[in-house]
């Protein structure tokens, strides 16, 4: 069956569900009498990430047990990450979407302000709290032309790359005139093989390769519904999947829409890469001579390049006078610098001006705004005191031993430093390989540690001081090896005993097996804790995990435990509730309420072990009411042929009701 898209609300859509009535007490969907099966839910929305590359935008389906939950979606190429963003699990089928109208923007939660350009390749991965929960690679098939038309043909043609599985894909022209034809719907579809005759009629179609060329070809019995067809507007498109579970949904699925833009899908969603235009400006800091006011030293720090924009060539440095010429004219000087620079000394400046600076990065032809920047003014320059500067700890004539040095200046100075012994000045400017600090510098080994601090005049004073990291003289902390742990709902508790005195934390990391079962692969980032327990929550149930766990001191970590496991977490446990249930003869009905909506339900006859009379599932609540609810009604055969007394009703995810009494009626 073909995968269906129909709107359901503001940025809701059914991608891929296919609606399979479930059979009740082996009997078939029709029997000889005639028999038929009765009204039951579809199966359960499978996880799944869908991916729509040519608008940028992606679709979160199911992960119903992770409801309210934030998860993190990130889109990598190799080894970088392109694009992200965070969203909160919503009950339904669509969890949430990225780059859609009432969707998440990329870059929400997240400090990757992009919209990514999301091509063939690229993988699509989410996770919840560091574990990964699901991911996919963008397929590399795509229609090439706009569809063409000759009598009642249309055809379209199209590409399939390395990778495609051509036995999954399928091809679809979107054009909602079509409602109105013999077609009766809005879109016509084509899957591998010869022509073949629509279900509803109005068509035949065909999807047939060659090499890595793919041609649809669609043969309607009106060319009227053919020429209608042909004028879709960006309605052509190609989707491939990487996998098809045996309910026929598609899992990893990418559907590339011919001619969509990519880029921002609604307002107020940050540009694409190839829209970001000039680099973003980053900080600058300036320390102008005391002793020549002609010359000034400018250091700054340039922002993260964006994912895919144009690279930064180089930056351009400029001291601009602050008083105009009669003319209105500003002398200035400056340099150009390549990519790699973060400092130039300026000279030639006119020692009784005071001067605003301007740092700009460049790419290509672009130029960034200018660097935030510290401006000497006039004002400043008949200082002649120099700022104070010291160490924490403080630095003795012998080996101060410390993890992190804190350097403490007067407020509104610049201070730089080397920790290799080389010197942090040249004449009284910053030297060329001085760093600006920022904040405690944490250190390893030994070092020497030379450090200036400028006023806004230009005045400095240097320090200097030899320290030794503790780390050099601390063993690393032993393996962990008591360790016990036990599964939850969802989640796995891990307790252990530390290995020694001075242990300050530890670090646990997930495994599960790789997807052909031969490795065990790391599953989400390192966690950590001071304590000596912790429950890693929003595990994925029925899947193995195992743990390892390691301890750290001022050295660093120790070796890792042994794994630990295999966990499986079970699902949560939900509540389920009987409002009503009633019998006659060829009609059996049960209704009531399940907290997990989508849970699959089965009634019970006796217990909540005993015969087996009908399934279910829980559907979304219907407003004013916030708890889902199910009707389970079988008719006719597959009805009971009496009266079953007390029945249960029994969840998937554990929840039970009962016994309760089946009335007559």
């Amino acid at each position: 069956m073909s995968s269906h898209s129909k709107a359901r609300g503001p940025g809701r859509r059914w991608l891929n569900r296919r609606v399979v009535p479930l059979l009740v007490t082996g009997f078939a969907a029709t029997g000889a009498a005639g028999a038929i099966v009765a009204d039951a839910a579809p199966p359960a929305f499978p996880d799944n990430v869908v991916v729509f590359p040519d608008r940028d935008f992606v679709t979160i389906e199911g992960y119903q047990n992770h409801i309210g939950e934030t998860a993190l979606v990130e889109v990598t190429r190799g080894s970088e990450v392109i694009g992200s963003a965070k969203g909160v699990v919503e009950e339904g089928d669509v969890a949430f979407e990225v780059n859609h109208p009432g969707g998440y923007c990329w870059g929400a939660g997240t400090d990757l302000n992009v919209t990514p350009d999301i091509r063939p390749g690229d993988k699509v991965n989410i996770s919840f709290n560091g574990i990964d929960a699901g991911d996919t690679i963008v397929q590399n098939a795509y229609v090439t032309g706009d569809a063409t038309v000759s009598g009642n043909t249309v055809t379209v043609r199209g590409f399939a790359g390395t990778g495609v599985n051509q036995a999954q894909m399928e091809q679809r022209i979107i054009n909602p005139d079509l409602v109105d034809t013999e077609i009766g719907k809005r879109d016509i579809r084509a899957i591998p093989g010869p022509l073949t005759p629509a279900p509803k009629g109005g068509y035949s179609s065909a999807l047939t390769f060659e090499g890595n060329q793919f041609t649809a070809t669609y043969v309607f019995t009106d060319p009227a519904n053919a020429l209608i067809a042909s004028k879709a507007e960006l309605g052509e498109r190609a989707m491939a999947w990487q996998n098809e579970d045996a309910d026929g949904n598609r899992q990893g699925l990418t559907i590339a829409e011919y001619g969509e833009a990519g880029g921002p899908g609604m307002g107020g969603c940050p540009a694409g890469p190839g829209d970001a235009g000039a680099p973003q400006p980053g900080s600058a800091n300036v320390v102008r001579s005391a002793s020549d006011k002609s010359k000034m030293s400018v250091t700054w720090k340039a922002t993260d390049q964006v994912p895919g924009a144009a690279p930064v060539t180089g930056f351009s440095v400029e001291a601009i006078d602050q008083n105009a010429t009669t003319l209105g004219e500003k002398t200035l000087v400056g340099k150009r610098t390549d990519a790699t620079a973060t400092h130039v000394d300026l000279s030639g400046l006119d020692a009784a001006e005071g001067y605003d600076v301007e740092v700009r990065a460049i790419a290509g032809d672009k130029m960034s705004a200018p660097y935030t920047v510290q401006v000497p003014t006039p004002t400043d320059l008949g200082d002649t005191t120099a700022p104070t500067l010291s160490f924490s700890p403080a630095a003795t004539g012998a080996i101060t031993t410390a993890s992190t040095i804190t350097l403490t200046a007067e407020a509104g100075s610049d201070v730089y430093y080397t920790l290799d012994g080389s010197p942090v000045i040249a004449g009284d400017l910053p030297s060329g390989t001085a760093k600006r600090y920022t904040g405690p510098i944490a250190i390893s080994g030994k070092v020497e540690l030379n450090a200036v601090a400028f006023d806004r005049a230009g005045n400095f004073k240097t320090v200097t001081g030899v320290f030794q990291a503790p780390a050099d003289g601390v063993a690393a902390p032993p393996v962990v090896s008591t360790i016990t742990g036990s599964a939850g709902q969802a989640n796995v508790t891990l307790s252990w005993a530390a290995p020694e005195t001075g242990v300050t934390g530890y670090g646990i990391q997930a495994y599960v097996m790789n997807a052909a079962g031969t490795a065990k692969v790391a599953s989400g980032t390192l966690k950590t804790t001071t304590a000596k327990t912790i429950t890693i929550n929003s595990l994925n149930p029925g899947t193995e995990y195992w743990f390892t766990v390691k301890a750290q001191n001022s050295s660093g970590y120790g070796p890792a435990s042994m794994e630990q496991g295999p966990f499986v977490p079970t699902k949560v446990t939900d509540a389920v509730t009987i409002g009503t249930a009633k019998w006659k003869s060829g009609d059996f009905r049960v209704t009531g309420s399940g907290s997990a909506v989508g849970a699959f339900l089965e009634v019970h006859a006796g217990s909540p072990t005993g015969t087996l009379l009908a399934r279910g599932q829980v559907e979304p609540p219907v407003a004013p009411a916030t708890v889902g609810t199910y009707d389970i009604r079988v008719r006719n055969a597959a009805a009971p042929a009496a009266n079953p007394g007390k029945i249960y009703v029994v969840s998937e995810n554990g929840g039970q009701a009962g016994p309760f009494t089946v009335t007559a009626g």
